[in-house]
């Protein structure tokens, strides 16, 4: 443990940790961001390089099925959480301490006491003042419920095939019998008692008939008497009643038998124990119904938190002379649920013009919500001061300072349409990418912390410039990060993609063409795109 290690474990230990003289050089502490995490309903845990515990919040112990109290601060992860989280989220952490990476919405199955859960990861680094990254923050989702949806939905598939099946396996639990007419005897086989719960064969078919369920009673006996007429199917069935109080079902398939008038002397017959086959077929059409009745208030759900979160973007873009601009949301189709993923572009007093894109960690009403409210407070604070590292400054401690708000990613800047020249920061959001010359290229420049990680984190202002003609391509990381692939492999499709020369030319056409061709058809995360394209410089 080298000495910056243990200073951070030390002070951990001592309740008061203080990183690296104080994160973004704010005097900011991890007590900062318990204030955050404590009562978050999502599970949060800070480690080290030693994969050893500088904060954990309640929420991350119970998703693990561990014990909420206690302090594990100085504990190693694998001493606390079960083995196989720590076999995926190691070398996660490793990942993140060494390159400063994001993971978000990684999936695993960990076994939390006597159930095995579904689980969502994110995971992203945490800086000092020096924009060093010092530790690791993982968020936990519980998941496992969507995970029982698809699961019910598959035993759907499964009942259709059930009445199929039925016949073409009779095979065990079966049992012969036979009833003599001359003298009115039944013999039944031992496998045929055992089925029925009896120590020996019924003497008569008024003692079969005793073992029928009532409610089954006219049926069985009119089989019976109907085969000594040639008048009923040789299939039929129909319940038990056993001794022990079970309720079993036997289908029977039977004949009658002649002698060599022609007479009918005997009838004889094969029984096939049905119970365990109709119970599963009552348990599986049971299951259908809990499958559909979830799958449509699940679908409820989802258009609900839909419907809010269309209603909390805004309903158009403005328009602005000498400048193109053009921007699409797409809800997630994956078993995540609707995220929290935003755009905005606003006129400010002084006729230049404020853009913004945004990510809000989790997924459904509280992402939703924390959306709109994150939305909101940008235009707020930019009607005050536009500066961008002044508008996510405040952003930020109003984040932190909101215990029911979320973390979020934002790339936020003011754009001079007169001259091109574009103000931005950025908090933890992916790199925007500049379009020159027919060339997508990502824009180089330092992240800031995410929103919402640390109280007092200050954020950079950069400051470039747009050529007539260039374009300014923002978006949210669901368009480039997907399952199986890296974010880097993403990002180069996207590149790609947008300078294609077969994709159409106005915004309006390009930038759904182009989520087209780079975002997944299943299993997407929310995706915002928000392009802004500099006009030809007019004589004046």
């Amino acid at each position: 443990m080298d000495g910056k290690d243990a200073e951070i474990l030390d002070a951990a230990q001592a309740g008061s940790i203080h990183i690296a003289r104080g994160i973004a050089g704010s005097g900011g502490s991890l007590l900062d961001i318990a204030a955050v995490f404590e009562r978050a309903p999502v599970g949060f845990a800070v480690v080290d390089g030693q994969m050893r515990f500088l904060y954990v919040n309640p929420a991350f112990l119970s998703v693990h099925g561990g014990p909420v109290t206690g302090d594990h601060v100085g504990n190693l992860m694998h001493e606390v959480v079960p083995a196989d989280f720590t076999a995926t989220v190691d070398p996660l952490v490793a990942e993140v301490l060494t390159t400063g990476v994001v993971h978000r919405d990684i999936e695993t199955r960990v076994e939390a006491g006597s159930a095995i859960k579904q689980l969502l990861l994110n995971l992203f680094p945490l800086c000092d003042s020096d924009d060093n990254v010092i530790a690791a923050v993982i968020a936990v989702q519980d998941v496992t419920r969507s995970h029982e949806v698809a699961e019910l939905e598959g035993l759907r598939l499964h009942a259709e095939w059930t009445d199929r099946l039925d016949r073409a396996h009779r095979a065990g639990g079966t049992g012969s019998w036979e009833v003599d007419l001359r003298n009115g005897r039944v013999a039944w086989s031992a496998n045929l008692c055992r089925i029925a719960g009896v120590n020996q064969s019924p003497n008569s078919l008024e003692d079969v008939l005793a073992l029928v369920h009532p409610d089954d009673v006219d049926v069985a006996r009119a089989s019976f008497t109907g085969l000594t007429a040639h008048t009923s199917t040789p299939d039929v069935e129909y319940r038990l009643c056993t001794p022990d109080g079970r309720v079993v079902v036997l289908s029977s398939i039977a004949e009658p038998v002649t002698d060599t008038t022609g007479t009918i002397v005997s009838l004889r017959g094969m029984c096939v124990d049905r119970t365990l086959r109709r119970t599963a077929e009552a348990d599986t059409r049971a299951a259908v119904v809990r499958a559909d009745r979830m799958t449509a208030e699940l679908e409820d759900e989802r258009q609900i938190v839909l419907q809010l979160q269309r209603a909390l973007l805004p309903p158009s873009i403005p328009v602005v002379e000498g400048t193109d601009l053009a921007a699409t949301y797409l809800p997630a189709n994956s078993s995540a649920g609707v995220g929290g993923d935003f755009f905005d572009a606003f006129p400010l007093p002084d006729g230049r013009l404020a853009i913004a894109v945004g990510d809000v960690i989790g997924h459904d009403v509280e992402a939703a919500v924390t959306m709109g409210r994150v939305r909101s407070a940008i235009r707020a604070y930019a009607m005050q001061n536009p500066l961008p590292d002044r508008v996510l400054s405040e952003l930020n401690r109003l984040v932190c300072a909101s215990g029911d708000m979320t973390m979020t990613t934002v790339f936020y800047g003011v754009y001079t349409p007169r001259d091109g020249g574009l103000c931005y920061a950025n908090a933890g959001h992916p790199h925007p990418l500049v379009v020159r010359d027919g060339v997508a290229t990502p824009m180089a420049h330092r992240h800031g912390l995410i929103t919402g990680a640390v109280k007092h984190a200050g954020y950079l202002q950069f400051e470039t410039s747009l050529r007539p003609g260039d374009a300014l391509v923002v978006y949210t990381d669901g368009l480039v990060e997907h399952r199986g692939e890296d974010i880097d492999s993403g990002t180069q499709a996207l590149c790609a993609a947008i300078t294609a020369p077969h994709l159409p030319q106005r915004l309006d056409d390009l930038v759904p063409a182009v989520i087209k061709a780079v975002a997944p058809e299943q299993g997407r995360d929310d995706i915002c795109v928000l392009a802004l394209r500099r006009g030809p410089v007019r004589p004046e």
